[in-house]
């Protein structure tokens, strides 16, 4: 997570410098291989088309590729809901499932799956393609076509159909997918109302939302690897930190150990709030100067695999508490505890908030937790789910606050205590496991391991 220096006492940062990583550690995780199976995607598909309507056929699109400034682009994430039915994670990408199956040249079939064809000189830009060599044997698909081959399949696909689940808002059918491509040919999104008067267009959210919200246990797999990622981070933070460091620094530390460890991507912006920004729920910019005798809120997830972890801790910057930290801490750890202990099957999901809420309104700190205590994780950060009971399988963060900001109607020694503290736990069967154990939240081991020395070298140019 952070760290950026040694310990030694009157160390100073220069503003810009160079640093070589040495990381001692023992390697936990070796370079990012692990997928799910073709058949898991090939059940997954299979469950959507039997919650589909009689007469309907379903179009899932790969996300379009976004910019960032003039020709380039943004780095690559896959629309959640395609990559959960696919694996893939190329963009012009299009799934197309029927409901009664559609006859292709070698039989009938299901499900198509359509890519767009790269010119061969391109293979030395962005190196081979995977589809559609890879296609049945990594992604289960037995039915390929060029994307050149989509829009005149469209009336094959549309003809007869009552219902057409599409991703997207109906208004959206009319207007281009990219320059490059259309969802609908020319000639059929002019004429579409008047051709299919009938069709009735739906979104497959309720459907996706079923099943997206109950991670298979290899899901839950990948999901553990990418907590205990991020886990690790925030214990390189705890070994390292130290007052004078900046946000940014300590927002380094995290995003290599995510890489070092085989994480993708960050799941979200890194969260480092020190000071006056540990008040600041979503504080993303990460500039400030760390002082002595603040605190730092940390929230951080590493994406493994495509899966969301989401795990916050909060650290004195010198290691150790202070007497009025100390006082809002627990509370918050209490809540957060009994919050966790009602997490089972059959337990409301805004019942979780309820029993966090009352510990800290208890307290009398209920005007300084100003968010909910849980939401889902997965695919997104902020994963999709029903908000209903919950259920074995499921995947939650829980995840209670006090955030007193300067100014507040509290005793000024208070002032600037921002706490949150967050782990990802699983409804399991016969209750709960919490999948972020392994970072420390007790005061006691918070401090002991800032103590420690940092298990990443950091050596600077000046």
């Amino acid at each position: 997570m952070k760290h950026i220096v040694s310990r030694r006492a009157g160390t100073t940062i220069p503003a810009l410098f160079i640093c070589v990583f040495q990381f001692v550690a023992q390697t936990v995780f070796s370079q990012n291989s692990d997928f799910l199976s073709a058949e898991e995607f090939v059940n997954r598909r299979a469950a959507v088309l039997e919650q589909m309507a009689d007469s309907s056929v379903a179009v899932f699109q790969a996300a379009n590729v976004k910019t960032r400034s003039n020709d380039v682009e943004f780095e690559y994430r896959q629309d959640s809901n395609f990559y959960y039915l696919t694996g893939i994670s190329d963009p012009n990408t299009i799934l197309v499932l029927v409901k009664e199956g559609v006859k292709l040249d070698n039989g009938q079939t299901l499900e198509i799956l359509f890519f767009q064809k790269r010119h061969p000189r391109m293979s030395g830009w962005l190196g081979k393609q995977v589809i559609p060599e890879t296609a049945e044997k990594r992604f289960g698909f037995k039915h390929v076509r060029s994307s050149d081959a989509f829009r005149d399949m469209v009336r094959v696909f549309l003809d007869g159909k009552k219902v057409l689940y599409y991703n997207f808002e109906p208004d959206f059918l009319y207007e281009p997918v990219s320059d490059e491509r259309f969802f609908l040919g020319r000639q059929v999104k002019k004429n579409l109302k008047k051709k299919y008067p009938g069709l009735k267009v739906k979104s497959p959210a309720k459907i996706l939302t079923a099943l997206r919200q109950i991670k298979s246990p290899a899901e839950t797999e990948l999901m553990q690897k990418a907590v205990d990622i991020t886990c690790q981070a925030h214990m390189e933070v705890m070994r390292s930190a130290r007052p004078g460091l900046y946000e940014y620094q300590l927002e380094a530390i995290i995003e290599y150990v995510f890489k070092y460890h085989g994480a993708e991507h960050p799941a979200f912006p890194s969260i480092v709030g020190s000071g006056p920004n540990t008040s600041i729920l979503h504080h993303w910019k990460n500039r400030r100067k760390t002082k002595n005798g603040e605190l730092v809120v940390l929230d951080i997830g590493a994406e493994y695999s495509g899966y969301s972890a989401d795990v916050s801790r909060t650290i004195p910057i010198n290691g150790e508490f202070s007497e009025k930290q100390r006082e809002i801490y627990e509370i918050v750890l209490q809540a957060q505890k009994a919050a966790i202990a009602a997490v089972k099957p059959g337990v409301p999901f805004r019942d979780v908030h309820k029993v966090a809420k009352k510990v800290i309104d208890d307290a009398g700190y209920a005007k300084y937790f100003t968010h909910g205590t849980s939401h889902y994780l997965g695919l997104d950060t902020h994963d999709v789910g029903d908000y209903g009971l919950l259920k074995a399988g499921m995947v939650i963060t829980v995840e209670p606050g006090i955030y007193i900001a300067e100014g507040a109607e509290v005793d000024k020694s208070y002032w600037n205590i921002g706490i949150r503290i967050e782990d990802d736990v699983l409804v399991t069967e016969n209750g709960h496991e919490i999948l972020s154990k392994s970072a420390p939240k007790e005061i006691q081991e918070i401090e002991k391991l800032m103590k420690e020395e940092s298990r990443i070298s950091l050596t600077f140019k000046r």
